[in-house]
């Protein structure tokens, strides 16, 4: 910021009222006139004067020159007082930018005096000009006192006759933001500088939740506390759409001063799989940022998964083919192990061995995983019974696995026309439209297991697991009934 004074005019002193309010240009045009005014008024004589020939008037062009002459040095020396006079003893200087702090931190406001000549003793006033409050006042530095009208306020003792006239505000306040002016007052000169602070306050890292109301319709909520400035809000849902005008946004200020945020959405029609919230202080760039997927709060809803979700999806593809030296015995498996259906005669050369499933009808994929996220999917066609998922390294295989929860797999299975059921949740399922193409996403890391309608693109269930062992896609074709249930499974590739 630019420091403005003004001379205060001294008794005695020779100075035109009004000139003090005169900015440093002013001055400058006013001495080069006069100086442009007296050389021409000069060179326009010597053009019109008579020469020095022979009878010349001499005397008379001698006291024309000398009284020009003269004119000019007393029109540059009074322009010099008006603007020594003009510019005062001191200047002051505050910072070029807005001062920013952190709620509850220290602070300086930077305020100080260039000296040009010396000056007798000065005053100093800190105040708010938008309230008029005093802030700080310090008579006949360097040694007068200095008094604080606010609690916290600091100055820099030591340096007021060096010309620190700076103060510290400790543990700012959202009261303390606003414009400061640090005005210094000499016997002959006063001058001033204002400055603007800005208190900043992070919130919190946005909580999101999603629950089901009483009609089973969704409600998404996106909660943050503690920001100053007020914050904007983003709001929107995987595809990118702005959800904000669709919600209730509030935004109320607690007894700090500090806004706390809510956002509330309840969508009308289609479900979206995830939520993203943004709150966003523009004024200094800072934001929080949170998303939520609903199969994290609501494993059980069933809802539509977005083209961009989709694509995301499909891109952990991977190409699944099954070990047949985990296949029970019952089992048949096509050549290049990319089908499997259960049959009513045991296969010939199906001997037992460590890894084989000897009771469940199931068998594994040939390959493992143990970190990452992968997705495959599975043609059930019109079976009326069948499951599959992911089993675990250490699974049983030696005794009932299929429709039993918690023995080291998580699975969808279907039993009969109509119901469908996780393994560890009761109720069953509803998928919608018959299910005749099943996707199944693992990420690892994150300990889901997820299953989708991939025709429709539908999230239908994802499990929790706290996975620490290698896990295998896991299949079971169901009990062989001709009539309703010879038809295998077949691994699909989903990027065909």
């Amino acid at each position: 910021m630019n420091a403005v004074g003004w001379s205060v005019p001294p008794s005695g002193h020779l100075v035109p009222s009004g000139i003090s309010n005169w900015s440093g240009s002013t001055w400058t045009t006013l001495t080069m006139t006069m100086i442009a005014v007296s050389m021409t008024s000069w060179i326009v004589y010597r053009k019109k004067c008579p020469g020095d020939g022979p009878g010349s008037d001499r005397r008379c062009s001698l006291l024309t020159e000398l009284f020009l002459q003269a004119l000019i040095l007393s029109g540059c020396a009074f322009v010099s007082y008006l603007c020594d006079s003009q510019r005062g003893g001191f200047t002051i200087k505050g910072p070029d930018y807005p001062t920013i702090a952190l709620l509850g931190t220290d602070v300086v406001l930077n305020c100080s005096v260039v000296f040009h000549r010396e000056e007798s003793k000065l005053q100093v006033e800190w105040s708010k000009p938008e309230s008029g409050a005093k802030v700080l006042v310090c008579e006949d530095i360097p040694e007068g006192p200095c008094r604080d009208y606010w609690a916290g306020v600091q100055h820099f003792e030591g340096e007021l006759g060096s010309g620190n006239v700076s103060i510290k505000l400790q543990e700012v306040k959202v009261s303390d933001a606003g414009r400061y002016r640090c005005a210094v007052t000499s016997s002959s000169y006063s001058s001033h500088v204002s400055m603007e602070l800005s208190i900043v306050a992070f919130g919190t890292k946005p909580s999101l939740s999603i629950r089901q109301s009483s009609n089973n319709s969704l409600e998404y909520t996106c909660q943050s506390k503690g920001w100053f400035p007020e914050p904007n809000v983003i709001w929107k849902d995987s595809d990118g759409k702005n959800l904000v005008p669709l919600s209730t946004v509030t935004k109320v200020r607690d007894a700090q001063q500090l806004y706390d945020v809510k956002v509330q959405y309840q969508p009308t029609g289609d479900v979206t799989s995830s939520v993203t919230c943004i709150i966003h202080d523009r004024l200094h760039n800072i934001k929080e940022v949170s998303t939520a997927r609903v199969n994290d709060f609501l494993p059980h809803v069933q809802f539509p998964v977005s083209e961009a979700e989709w694509s995301r999806i499909q891109s952990y593809s991977v190409s699944v083919t099954l070990d047949p030296d985990t296949a029970n015995p019952w089992l048949v498996l096509s050549e290049g192990g990319t089908s499997v259906q259960d049959s009513d005669t045991r296969q010939v050369g199906a001997f037992d061995n460590p890894e084989r499933f000897q009771v469940s009808h199931c068998v594994l994929a040939s390959g493992g995983f143990s970190s990452g996220q992968h997705y495959w999917e599975v043609e059930v066609g019109r079976k009326e019974a069948w499951e599959l998922g992911v089993a675990t390294e250490s699974v049983n295989r030696k005794a009932k696995v299929s429709g039993v929860p918690n023995t080291g797999h998580w699975s969808l299975s279907r039993q009969g026309r109509t119901e469908y059921r996780a393994v560890d949740w009761p109720p069953p399922l509803q998928p919608g439209p018959e299910l005749t193409l099943v996707g199944v996403l693992l990420l690892y890391s994150q300990g889901r297991v997820s299953f989708f309608n991939a025709e429709r693109h539908l999230h239908l269930y994802t499990f929790t697991a706290n996975l620490s062992e290698k896990v295998y896609p896991f299949f079971c074709p169901g009990s062989y009934n001709w009539q309703t249930n010879a038809e295998p499974l077949r691994l699909r590739n989903p990027r065909a």
